[in-house]
Protein backbone atom coordinates (compact mmCIF):
# COMPACT_ATOMS: atom_id res chain seq x y z
CA UNK A 1 0.00 0.00 0.00
CA UNK A 2 1.11 3.03 -1.06
CA UNK A 3 2.67 5.78 1.84
CA UNK A 4 2.38 9.67 1.16
CA UNK A 5 1.47 12.95 2.43
CA UNK A 6 -2.16 13.79 2.48
CA UNK A 7 -3.20 16.88 -0.01
CA UNK A 8 -6.69 17.94 1.40
CA UNK A 9 -7.90 18.85 -2.22
CA UNK A 10 -11.13 17.24 -0.89
CA UNK A 11 -11.34 18.68 2.33
CA UNK A 12 -14.70 19.43 3.86
CA UNK A 13 -16.63 20.77 6.89
CA UNK A 14 -19.77 19.23 6.65
CA UNK A 15 -23.32 18.64 9.36
CA UNK A 16 -24.26 14.76 9.25
CA UNK A 17 -27.51 15.35 10.33
CA UNK A 18 -30.65 16.55 8.07
CA UNK A 19 -32.33 19.48 10.69
CA UNK A 20 -30.89 21.78 13.24
CA UNK A 21 -28.73 24.99 13.57
CA UNK A 22 -25.88 23.20 12.12
CA UNK A 23 -27.05 21.57 9.41
CA UNK A 24 -28.65 25.14 8.11
CA UNK A 25 -25.27 27.16 8.86
CA UNK A 26 -22.90 24.44 6.62
CA UNK A 27 -25.75 23.23 4.46
CA UNK A 28 -27.55 26.39 3.49
CA UNK A 29 -25.64 29.32 5.29
CA UNK A 30 -22.01 29.07 4.69
CA UNK A 31 -20.09 28.17 1.75
CA UNK A 32 -16.38 26.70 3.46
CA UNK A 33 -13.79 28.18 2.31
CA UNK A 34 -10.03 27.32 1.87
CA UNK A 35 -8.94 28.02 5.14
CA UNK A 36 -11.41 24.72 5.69
CA UNK A 37 -11.22 24.04 9.50
CA UNK A 38 -8.32 23.50 12.18
CA UNK A 39 -9.21 20.54 14.92
CA UNK A 40 -7.82 21.10 18.37
CA UNK A 41 -7.45 17.86 20.54
CA UNK A 42 -6.17 18.36 24.09
CA UNK A 43 -5.35 16.54 26.69
CA UNK A 44 -5.49 16.97 30.30
CA UNK A 45 -1.89 16.27 32.60
CA UNK A 46 -1.72 14.52 35.65
CA UNK A 47 0.88 14.68 37.75
CA UNK A 48 1.47 11.27 38.84
CA UNK A 49 5.36 11.95 40.37
CA UNK A 50 6.17 9.39 43.53
CA UNK A 51 8.61 10.27 45.90
CA UNK A 52 11.77 8.47 46.40
CA UNK A 53 14.50 7.98 48.36
CA UNK A 54 16.98 8.10 45.47
CA UNK A 55 15.87 11.53 44.73
CA UNK A 56 13.08 12.75 42.11
CA UNK A 57 15.02 14.33 38.95
CA UNK A 58 12.06 14.32 36.44
CA UNK A 59 7.92 14.65 37.15
CA UNK A 60 6.32 11.80 36.40
CA UNK A 61 2.65 12.55 34.48
CA UNK A 62 -0.06 10.83 33.18
CA UNK A 63 -2.58 12.17 30.47
CA UNK A 64 -6.33 12.62 30.91
CA UNK A 65 -9.14 13.17 29.32
CA UNK A 66 -9.55 14.44 26.40
CA UNK A 67 -11.18 17.87 24.69
CA UNK A 68 -11.81 19.03 21.48
CA UNK A 69 -12.48 22.50 19.54
CA UNK A 70 -13.11 23.06 15.61
CA UNK A 71 -11.92 26.36 14.20
CA UNK A 72 -13.79 27.44 10.68
CA UNK A 73 -14.22 29.89 8.09
CA UNK A 74 -16.34 30.35 5.25
CA UNK A 75 -18.04 32.89 3.40
CA UNK A 76 -21.57 33.84 3.20
CA UNK A 77 -24.05 33.07 1.28
CA UNK A 78 -22.81 30.04 0.34
CA UNK A 79 -24.25 30.06 -3.36
CA UNK A 80 -23.33 33.84 -4.28
CA UNK A 81 -20.65 35.62 -3.56
CA UNK A 82 -21.86 39.04 -2.16
CA UNK A 83 -19.41 42.17 -1.56
CA UNK A 84 -19.46 44.19 1.43
CA UNK A 85 -20.45 47.45 -0.53
CA UNK A 86 -24.07 46.49 -0.75
CA UNK A 87 -24.63 46.31 3.35
CA UNK A 88 -25.88 49.13 5.22
CA UNK A 89 -25.96 49.46 8.84
CA UNK A 90 -28.75 51.55 10.40
CA UNK A 91 -28.88 52.56 14.01
CA UNK A 92 -31.18 55.02 15.96
CA UNK A 93 -32.94 55.30 13.03
CA UNK A 94 -30.70 56.95 10.91
CA UNK A 95 -28.48 55.62 8.32
CA UNK A 96 -24.62 55.28 9.32
CA UNK A 97 -22.64 57.11 6.23
CA UNK A 98 -19.20 56.15 5.22
CA UNK A 99 -19.06 52.93 6.48
CA UNK A 100 -17.00 50.95 5.14
CA UNK A 101 -16.46 47.70 7.16
CA UNK A 102 -18.18 46.29 10.47
CA UNK A 103 -18.04 43.54 12.25
CA UNK A 104 -20.68 41.33 14.67
CA UNK A 105 -19.53 38.82 17.53
CA UNK A 106 -21.89 36.33 18.72
CA UNK A 107 -20.48 33.99 21.44
CA UNK A 108 -22.58 31.37 23.63
CA UNK A 109 -21.26 29.54 26.84
CA UNK A 110 -20.14 25.78 27.07
CA UNK A 111 -20.84 23.87 30.17
CA UNK A 112 -18.97 20.88 31.64
CA UNK A 113 -21.06 17.88 32.10
CA UNK A 114 -18.10 15.49 32.42
CA UNK A 115 -19.65 12.67 35.20
CA UNK A 116 -18.92 9.14 36.69
CA UNK A 117 -20.43 6.98 34.34
CA UNK A 118 -18.52 3.55 35.83
CA UNK A 119 -16.52 3.20 32.55
CA UNK A 120 -13.36 4.40 31.09
CA UNK A 121 -13.93 7.34 29.75
CA UNK A 122 -11.80 9.09 26.66
CA UNK A 123 -13.27 12.73 26.11
CA UNK A 124 -15.33 15.05 28.57
CA UNK A 125 -18.91 15.54 27.75
CA UNK A 126 -19.68 19.27 27.28
CA UNK A 127 -23.68 21.00 26.53
CA UNK A 128 -24.53 24.62 25.16
CA UNK A 129 -25.85 26.76 28.09
CA UNK A 130 -25.58 29.99 29.82
CA UNK A 131 -26.32 33.49 28.54
CA UNK A 132 -25.24 34.36 24.84
CA UNK A 133 -23.97 37.47 24.28
CA UNK A 134 -23.06 40.03 21.03
CA UNK A 135 -21.33 42.89 19.67
CA UNK A 136 -18.47 44.11 17.55
CA UNK A 137 -17.03 47.16 15.31
CA UNK A 138 -18.37 49.68 13.47
CA UNK A 139 -15.94 51.75 11.35
CA UNK A 140 -16.97 54.74 9.15
CA UNK A 141 -15.40 58.25 7.73
CA UNK A 142 -16.26 61.29 8.95
CA UNK A 143 -17.87 63.95 7.45
CA UNK A 144 -19.08 67.63 7.37
CA UNK A 145 -22.60 67.28 7.93
CA UNK A 146 -23.05 66.63 11.61
CA UNK A 147 -20.97 65.47 14.36
CA UNK A 148 -20.18 62.07 15.50
CA UNK A 149 -22.23 59.83 17.50
CA UNK A 150 -20.59 59.74 21.23
CA UNK A 151 -20.99 56.91 23.46
CA UNK A 152 -23.92 57.50 25.97
CA UNK A 153 -25.82 56.31 28.89
CA UNK A 154 -28.89 55.35 28.89
CA UNK A 155 -31.05 52.76 27.22
CA UNK A 156 -30.06 50.99 23.74
CA UNK A 157 -31.15 51.68 20.83
CA UNK A 158 -31.82 49.86 17.82
CA UNK A 159 -29.71 48.52 15.11
CA UNK A 160 -30.45 47.08 11.42
CA UNK A 161 -27.29 45.45 9.48
CA UNK A 162 -28.61 45.32 6.07
CA UNK A 163 -26.33 41.62 5.39
CA UNK A 164 -26.63 42.29 1.29
CA UNK A 165 -28.83 43.63 -0.94
CA UNK A 166 -31.28 41.20 -2.15
CA UNK A 167 -34.81 42.54 -3.38
CA UNK A 168 -36.13 41.51 0.58
CA UNK A 169 -33.00 42.27 2.19
CA UNK A 170 -31.17 39.59 4.42
CA UNK A 171 -30.74 41.76 7.69
CA UNK A 172 -29.61 41.14 11.84
CA UNK A 173 -31.76 43.18 14.21
CA UNK A 174 -32.07 44.23 17.68
CA UNK A 175 -30.68 46.56 20.74
CA UNK A 176 -27.14 48.33 20.90
CA UNK A 177 -25.36 49.94 23.13
CA UNK A 178 -22.05 52.55 21.37
CA UNK A 179 -19.55 51.61 24.52
CA UNK A 180 -16.20 52.72 22.49
CA UNK A 181 -15.65 55.40 20.05
CA UNK A 182 -12.18 56.49 18.95
CA UNK A 183 -11.57 58.71 15.78
CA UNK A 184 -7.97 59.06 13.64
CA UNK A 185 -7.01 62.40 13.03
CA UNK A 186 -4.16 62.98 10.73
CA UNK A 187 -3.50 65.67 8.40
CA UNK A 188 -3.90 65.63 4.84
CA UNK A 189 -5.57 62.02 5.31
CA UNK A 190 -9.35 60.84 5.86
CA UNK A 191 -10.57 60.87 9.72
CA UNK A 192 -11.43 57.50 10.22
CA UNK A 193 -13.90 56.86 13.18
CA UNK A 194 -14.62 53.49 14.90
CA UNK A 195 -17.64 52.62 17.46
CA UNK A 196 -17.48 49.79 19.37
CA UNK A 197 -21.15 48.50 20.26
CA UNK A 198 -22.97 45.61 22.68
CA UNK A 199 -25.82 44.22 22.08
CA UNK A 200 -28.78 44.51 24.62
CA UNK A 201 -31.23 41.34 24.12
CA UNK A 202 -32.01 39.27 21.12
CA UNK A 203 -30.30 39.41 18.13
CA UNK A 204 -33.12 38.30 15.16
CA UNK A 205 -31.95 37.15 11.90
CA UNK A 206 -34.46 37.83 8.94
CA UNK A 207 -33.67 35.94 5.74
CA UNK A 208 -33.72 37.75 1.65
CA UNK A 209 -35.37 37.54 -1.00
CA UNK A 210 -33.17 34.42 -1.76
CA UNK A 211 -30.19 34.64 0.54
CA UNK A 212 -30.53 32.92 3.74
CA UNK A 213 -30.21 34.19 7.66
CA UNK A 214 -26.95 32.62 9.67
CA UNK A 215 -28.08 29.90 11.46
CA UNK A 216 -32.21 30.04 10.22
CA UNK A 217 -34.02 31.47 7.85
CA UNK A 218 -35.64 34.14 10.46
CA UNK A 219 -36.07 34.45 14.41
CA UNK A 220 -33.92 35.27 17.14
CA UNK A 221 -30.43 33.08 17.41
CA UNK A 222 -30.93 30.37 20.02
CA UNK A 223 -28.81 29.05 22.46
CA UNK A 224 -26.66 26.36 19.78
CA UNK A 225 -28.40 22.97 19.80
CA UNK A 226 -26.25 20.07 20.92
CA UNK A 227 -28.99 17.25 21.70
CA UNK A 228 -31.36 17.42 18.51
CA UNK A 229 -33.81 14.49 19.61
CA UNK A 230 -34.09 16.17 22.99
CA UNK A 231 -32.92 12.91 25.15
CA UNK A 232 -29.81 14.47 27.29
CA UNK A 233 -27.52 13.12 24.67
CA UNK A 234 -25.07 15.08 22.32
CA UNK A 235 -26.06 14.17 18.68
CA UNK A 236 -25.39 17.19 16.82
CA UNK A 237 -23.00 15.41 14.17
CA UNK A 238 -20.34 17.44 12.08
CA UNK A 239 -18.01 15.70 9.79
CA UNK A 240 -14.16 17.43 8.41
CA UNK A 241 -12.64 15.68 6.15
CA UNK A 242 -9.04 16.17 5.21
CA UNK A 243 -9.01 14.35 2.87
CA UNK A 244 -11.18 11.12 0.91
CA UNK A 245 -11.26 8.16 3.24
CA UNK A 246 -9.78 10.36 6.09
CA UNK A 247 -12.15 12.01 8.46
CA UNK A 248 -12.97 13.10 12.27
CA UNK A 249 -16.54 12.53 12.84
CA UNK A 250 -18.10 14.46 16.37
CA UNK A 251 -21.14 15.34 18.06
CA UNK A 252 -20.77 19.56 18.19
CA UNK A 253 -22.33 22.47 18.66
CA UNK A 254 -20.99 25.87 17.95
CA UNK A 255 -19.79 28.38 20.73
CA UNK A 256 -18.83 31.52 17.94
CA UNK A 257 -19.65 33.06 14.99
CA UNK A 258 -17.81 35.91 14.21
CA UNK A 259 -19.05 38.12 10.95
CA UNK A 260 -17.01 40.35 8.84
CA UNK A 261 -18.37 43.08 6.01
CA UNK A 262 -15.84 45.07 4.29
CA UNK A 263 -16.73 47.72 1.59
CA UNK A 264 -14.96 45.57 -1.64
CA UNK A 265 -14.77 41.79 0.16
CA UNK A 266 -16.93 39.02 0.18
CA UNK A 267 -19.05 38.62 3.61
CA UNK A 268 -16.63 36.52 5.91
CA UNK A 269 -17.71 34.28 8.78
CA UNK A 270 -14.91 32.31 11.33
CA UNK A 271 -16.39 30.47 14.19
CA UNK A 272 -16.14 27.43 16.64
CA UNK A 273 -17.54 24.57 17.23
CA UNK A 274 -17.06 22.54 20.75
CA UNK A 275 -16.68 18.99 20.74
CA UNK A 276 -19.46 17.48 23.08
CA UNK A 277 -18.65 13.87 23.39
CA UNK A 278 -15.76 11.36 21.53
CA UNK A 279 -14.21 11.75 18.46
CA UNK A 280 -14.37 9.44 15.67
CA UNK A 281 -11.08 8.99 13.49
CA UNK A 282 -10.82 7.30 10.16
Amino acid sequence: MADYPLVSDTGNLASGESSGDLYYLFGTALRVGTAIGTININANENDITAASTSGVAMMAKSAGLLDATIDFSGIWPKATTMLGISSLVTFNSAIMKHVTAFTLDINFPEIDITSATGAAGTYRRYMSGGTGTWGGTITAMADSAAAPVIPASGAAAAVTFKMAENGTDPTLTGNININRQSQVVRVGDRSVITYGYAGSGNLTQTAGSTFPGITAASGAIARPTWDLAGTGVANNEMVLTVATGRTYTAECFWTRLSLSWVMDAPVQVTGTLRVASDVSVA
